[in-house]
This record gives C-alpha cells, sequence and structure tokens, in this order.
C-alpha cells in the first residue's frame, strides 16, 4: 500500500504516515521534492521515511540502466564468429565472380584462336594457341572447384543463421525471405541444367575443320552465357547476404512485417 505524508490544510496528521485511501494528501514540498529527486523533508518529530530515501544517486541509477542496455544489446547481436564467417562467404563468393569474368575473357582469346584456325589450320600449332586452350581448361577446372565451395559455403552459412534467429527470438522465415534469394534458386534451375548437359557431351571432333571450328564456337558461347548467368547469380547471393545480416543486426533498420 502505498502511503504519503499528509499536509492539506484541515488534515493535520501530527507528523504520522497516512495512505491515500483514508485521506492522506501530499503536501507541495513533498511533490517538489520528489520531482527534484531529493528525499523529502520529514515532519517534525518524525523520523525519516525509508520508503522515501533513495538508496543511490540519480546519476548512479542512470549509470546502471545504461549498463544494462548495453548487455541487452551485446545479448541481441549475433555472435562475432558468424560475422566473421559472412563477410569470409562474402569475399569467397566476389572471388568465384573474378574468376568467371576471367572464364568468359579466356573463352573469347579461344574464340579469336579458333577462327584464326579456321583460315589457317598451322596456327593450332603454334605454342601460344597450346598456351590458350590450356589456360581455358585450368580456368574452367578453378570455376568448377569456386562453385562447389560456394555452394558448400552457403549451405553452412544459411544453417547457422536460421539457429541464430531463432535464439535471437526472430521469425525464421521473416529474415531469411527476400526477393534476391528467390531470383537466386530460380536461375539454379537452367544452370544445373546446363551443367548436367555440358559433362554428358560428346568430346568427339568432327572430321571437317569448318564444322569443328562452328561446333567448337557454339560451347563456347554457350559457356559464355551461362558464365554471365553466374555471375549474376552470385551478385543476388551477395546482396541476399547483406540483407538478412542487416536484418539481424540491431543497429540497423527493422525486420519487414511478415506476410
Amino acid at each position: 500500500m502505498h502511503c504519503v505524508t499528509c499536509g492539506a490544510p484541515g488534515h493535520d496528521t501530527r507528523g504520522a504516515i497516512l495512505c491515500v485511501h483514508h485521506g492522506g494528501v501530499p503536501s507541495a514540498a513533498f511533490v517538489a521534492a520528489l520531482v527534484g529527486g531529493q528525499p523529502p523533508s520529514p515532519l517534525p518529530n518524525q523520523p525519516p521515511n525509508p520508503w522515501l530515501t533513495p538508496t543511490k544517486a540519480p546519476d548512479e541509477v542512470l549509470d546502471r540502466l545504461d549498463e544494462l542496455d548495453a548487455i541487452d544489446e551485446l545479448e541481441e547481436k549475433p555472435p562475432a564468429a558468424l560475422r566473421v564467417y559472412t563477410w569470409l562467404f562474402v569475399v569467397v563468393t566476389t572471388l568465384h565472380a573474378v574468376l568467371l569474368v576471367v572464364d568468359v575473357l579466356v573463352l573469347r582469346r579461344e574464340d579469336a584462336v579458333l577462327r584464326a584456325y579456321e583460315v589457317e589450320p598451322s596456327t593450332l600449332d603454334r605454342p601460344a594457341t597450346q598456351a590458350v586452350f590450356a589456360l581455358v581448361d585450368r580456368v574452367g577446372e578453378a570455376v568448377t572447384v569456386a562453385l562447389w565451395v560456394t555452394l558448400l559455403m552457403f549451405a553452412v552459412w544459411f544453417g547457422v543463421v536460421g539457429r541464430v534467429t531463432d535464439r535471437l527470438g526472430h521469425d525464421r522465415r521473416t529474415v531469411l525471405r527476400h526477393w534476391t534469394y528467390l531470383g537466386w534458386r530460380l536461375a539454379l534451375i537452367p544452370l544445373v541444367v546446363y551443367l548436367f548437359a555440358e559433362a554428358a557431351r560428346d568430346e568427339g571432333r568432327p572430321a571437317d575443320r569448318s564444322a569443328f571450328v562452328a561446333e567448337a564456337l557454339s560451347v563456347n558461347h554457350t559457356a559464355i552465357m551461362f558464365a554471365s548467368l553466374r555471375i549474376v547469380m552470385l551478385g543476388l547471393l551477395c546482396a541476399f547476404v547483406v540483407v538478412v545480416w542487416r536484418r539481424l543486426n540491431p543497429r540497423e533498420p527493422v525486420l519487414p512485417p511478415p506476410y
């Protein structure tokens, strides 16, 4: 029951403490002391009220509240290990995109070599021509390795983010839902079909030189098209990772409303 010192005219309490339900009315000095953050002065012949005497100064209380807010903010942040892994994944994805750009460039260089071979067959035996073919093979192998590394790292990141989201009290489906992720998944369908078709392609070489060049150019152009698609997909994937990280970071804008 909350009690106050009565100080209104006509209600002399002789220094007693009265409940507000029994006619107790705080005096003006009592209210001014409370607003100013100081303990009210007791009435004559009345001992200090321990319930109205602050145990700490207002500045100390505010400092303590700030410390509690800082602790709550730390508990709401994703773990530091997830931050490091997230940026590591972004770096690997960027390197993957750079490899794809190099792959497109060397494939275009191979196109020029093939067109020169169609005009002059002896160009095929030159060391520079063989070096171009070897470079195309090495870059293609590096791009394949980068593809599997990126997919594996993303699968691990996606699972860890889901568990962290649940631990922080957010809705996993809301945090991990974005149009960039949907676009990336849709683009995976033609890419997977192309990779299977490329793996099953016959490596036989036509006897006619012109037919061989035409077939090789067609294969290269298809590879360039899908390499360009993969660059776009990696851009969508990086954007999705950044969006999710901003949603998990309490300093960033709030989560979108579920629908």
